[in-house]
């Protein structure tokens, strides 16, 4: 876009909305045929590779993920054995997840793919461009959190 072009078109919420829904849809694709997980399943193993042992509830935090949703996820990459689910020695409610071997491997293998789908995504646009998006995608997680 040049830089005299005056954007007419301000539907940020609609234009965000369908941002967020084509990005994770082409991710989740890439992923999936790339690695054999989804994007989500990914996240959680990049969230777990930091956080190993952690409890069910803070990786529901992390993914912004409901109870249901989160145990669904789980349940699935314990049957794909890429984490183990134990009673947490504190607490008899929780759970506390662990990586297999396979989600460890798994979750290193995923931080090149991830690192360039983010490269395709920012390509055309200058250093200072970028800033300006992370500021507002920044200032939206913060302020909406």
């Amino acid at each position: 876009m040049s830089e005299n072009k005056i954007v007419t078109d301000k539907r940020l919420f609609y234009k965000l909305n369908m941002a967020q829904r084509l990005v994770l849809k082409y991710v989740d694709r890439e992923t999936t045929n790339h690695l054999g997980v989804s994007v989500t399943q990914a996240s959680a193993l990049f969230y777990l590779i930091k956080n190993d042992g952690c409890r069910l509830n803070d990786l529901s935090t992390f993914l912004m993920q409901n109870k249901s949703a989160i145990t669904t996820l789980v349940e699935r990459m314990e049957k794909n054995d890429l984490i183990v689910r134990k009673k947490s020695k504190t607490d008899g409610r929780a759970s506390n997840l662990f990586l297999t071997d396979k989600g460890r491997k798994l979750g290193r293998k995923a931080l090149p793919k991830v690192k360039e789908l983010n490269q395709e995504l920012i390509k055309e646009f200058s250093d200072i461009e970028i800033e300006i998006i992370n500021r507002f995608l920044d200032r939206i997680i913060t302020n909406y959190r």
